[in-house]
């Protein structure tokens, strides 16, 4: 590779917050600033939106060892839907780069404990009906590893590899109050404990000075059925039915409860929640698999332009979701970068028992936008 494109493929595997955050990998790889002086902080902001999906984030890189160690910092929240609390993600990671092709870095990271109350029926007095609502919640721990090999060589073409593997520990707790005849509350309370691993693979295919083809895979595995963990049982969902005029409205109000969490989760589990934007999309379920090819052009060293499909595969009884995103990179002199991103999602549901009765949609299409900047100092 010559002349621009080698630094390019420098400054794409330039240690730093690329890799520390490895859900950015893909967006960050080849859109690094130009190869940062000794003693440089580079911080940056991103903010999604979508469907009523809100998110924004901070990171930042601190150098610990002159062009080999980093400390990556970052906090990110997000709010799934209206009506639901958010979630706020802190991390700190260390990337380390091992002479001119290794890049090793691991990141920890804590969810906060959230809260989100749902009204699932109005109280009733003239039919002795009581009022319903339902409390969820949830936090996370996590431990990410990653590893990138890059080329790094002065031919037309080159390549990068990268993998990573995350454990996350999710505490999971559902209640559920119902105003009795006596004034006392009568609760259902249930919490699960779910673990998640997620290996992913990506690559990266580098064609002379101005066209990349990239590819990234993943797979979520849990202790179990993520639809199911903290969920109510048969006999708890029974006893709440007494509590509604009739069964079509104590299914429609379980449903609803259901496609909250399971967006709720979709969003803290199915991936790292900095991973979340219109380039990947807003996971409406947990994920079993997923995978995103990518097309990259760069007709100069101020602007750089991508074109990428994501299809995601939820667990079983969910269905599946197709992402088709551009995003456009705007260097401002050496110091700064600018990104926006637009995308089209479209949501395909899989019918459930019930989910007919419940005026639930097979399809749901959005649009998702997310707009960023990079200083580095």
């Amino acid at each position: 590779m010559q002349g621009e494109s080698s630094v390019a493929a420098q400054a794409s595997f330039r240690p730093g917050r690329s890799l520390a955050l490895l859900a950015l990998v893909a967006s960050a790889l080849a859109a690094r600033p130009a190869l940062a002086e000794p003693g440089d902080v580079t911080a940056s902001v991103e903010a999604s939106a979508g469907r009523g999906y809100r998110a924004w984030s901070f990171l930042g890189d601190v150098e610990l060892r002159e062009d080999t160690t980093f400390l990556t910092l970052g906090y990110t929240a997000a709010r799934p839907e209206a009506g639901t609390a958010p979630t706020h993600q802190l991390s700190l990671g260390v990337d380390h780069l091992l002479g001119t092709h290794w890049l090793v870095s691991a990141t920890a990271s804590l969810g906060l404990p959230k809260s989100t109350l749902t009204p699932l029926s109005p109280e009733r007095p003239r039919l002795s009906l009581p009022a319903v609502d339902a409390r969820t919640g949830y936090a996370s721990q996590a431990l990410l590893l990653s590893a990138a090999w890059d080329s790094a060589g002065f031919s037309d073409v080159e390549y990068g590899l990268d993998t990573s593997l995350s454990f996350t520990r999710y505490p999971l707790s559902r209640e559920v109050g119902v105003l009795t005849r006596t004034g006392a509350t009568l609760r259902f309370v249930r919490e699960d404990l779910l673990w998640v691993a997620r290996p992913s693979l990506g690559g990266r295919l580098l064609l002379g000075t101005r066209w990349e083809v990239g590819l990234r895979a993943g797979l979520t595995l849990y202790s179990q059925d993520p639809l199911t963990a903290g969920q109510f049982t048969d006999e708890e969902t029974a006893e709440l039915a007494r509590r509604f005029e009739t069964a079509l409205e104590a299914r429609r109000a379980m449903l609803g409860l259901r496609t909250r969490v399971n967006r709720d989760l979709g969003t803290g589990v199915a991936r790292r929640v900095s991973d979340l934007n219109a380039t990947t999309g807003i996971p409406t379920a947990p994920s079993r698999f997923d995978f995103k090819p990518s097309l990259t052009w760069r007709p100069g060293r101020v602007v750089r332009g991508q074109l990428s499909y994501a299809f995601t595969r939820y667990v079983a009884g969910e269905g599946l979701s197709h992402v088709l995103a551009t995003r456009w990179t705007v260097r401002l002199g050496g110091s700064a970068r600018v990104w926006a991103a637009v995308a089209l999602q479209e949501d395909r549901r899989e019918p459930l028992e019930g989910e007919a009765d419940a005026g639930e949609p097979s399809r749901v299409r959005s649009g998702l936008m997310t707009v960023g900047g990079e200083y580095t100092f």
